[in-house]
């Protein structure tokens, strides 16, 4: 029987520690000694070519090298906890190791469609997995759930978002993340290479329809859509981040440009209702903790589309 616990002193260790090394990166980049030197080399990678290779967790070093060797075995565990606690195919792109084993993310098979992450224990003496000691952070997975859903009942919506994204990187200098940096080191729920979908904050209707699709996984998407009204809940609840980064490794984001894409955006109908954010950054990502957000990243936020 796998076991799933939520929010364990591991996972405070791991989540706190990550937290912690973020924050640090964030000073330095505040401070602005990324932008030469050898730092700047070690951390930053062109955006055209991460695919989250060298994304690292606080005192994660040696339980990467085990969770790295025993990668076969992590992916039998997990592929099997998410589908007897969550219903779900999934497939294991990637394993990190943390201070207590190794955080492991996956995308989900099909529909509903969306990145998320679970963690596993590993014996450090015996330098074995342990498979029955799998655990999530509350309610993670279930807004990973939630988002592909209303992926489903809002596909034209989606649709005419994504229209919106694609011509934004033909007419603009800038690009999105690689598939495979997504795939790789993003848990962010619904996510294309342009923007995520974060639900957590429509609690009751989270609840609601992942307790629908735990219940019912091959529910249809017309029962979905019937149940669903899309002018009822609060769109500011709904958030939705565009991301997207310039093109060139020596084009600075500009205001301009952002003001340019924020413009033809509120020219948009058709759209989801959400609390859009529209970030620019410059062409570089911190390959540790594999943010784009640097001190000259600009961004528009609060843009509330009812």
């Amino acid at each position: 029987m796998i076991k799933k616990v939520f929010l364990t002193i591991s996972l405070s260790l791991v989540l706190g520690g990550c937290m912690t090394m973020n924050q640090e990166r964030n000073d330095n980049e505040t401070n602005g000694d990324y932008t030469t030197g050898d730092a700047f080399d070690d951390r930053y990678v062109s955006v055209n070519d991460y695919t989250g290779e060298g994304y690292d967790l606080v005192n994660g070093e040696k339980m990467d090298v085990i969770a790295n060797a025993k990668f076969a075995e992590i992916q039998e565990a997990m592929k099997a906890f998410f589908l007897e606690e969550y219903k779900t195919e999934v497939i294991v792109h990637n394993v990190v190791g943390n201070v207590d084993g190794a955080t492991v993310f996956v995308e989900s098979v099909g529909e509903p469609h969306f990145h998320t992450y679970a963690m596993i224990g590993i014996d450090r003496q015996e330098e074995k997995i342990i498979p029955d000691s799998i655990w999530t952070q509350e309610s993670q997975v279930e807004q990973g759930i939630f988002s592909g859903l209303l992926a489903m009942i809002m596909d034209e919506e989606f649709a005419t978002l994504d229209a919106f994204t694609q011509q934004i990187v033909e007419n603009y200098p800038v690009v999105g993340l690689r598939q495979e940096a997504i795939n790789n080191v993003k848990a962010t729920a619904y996510t294309t290479p342009y923007y995520f979908v974060q639900p957590m904050a429509l609690r009751e209707e989270r609840i609601k329809f992942t307790n629908l699709y735990l219940e019912n996984p091959n529910i249809s998407v017309e029962e979905l859509k019937s149940m669903f009204d899309k002018d009822a809940y609060n769109a500011n609840y709904l958030t939705i981040s565009i991301q997207v980064y310039m093109d060139e490794e020596d084009n600075p984001p500009t205001e301009a440009l952002l003001d340019d894409i924020v413009q033809e955006f509120k020219a948009l109908e058709g759209i989801p209702r959400a609390n859009y954010s529209i970030w620019l950054h410059d062409n570089y990502v911190n390959k540790l903790s594999a943010s784009g957000s640097q001190d000259n990243s600009l961004k528009k936020r609060d843009i509330i589309i009812e």
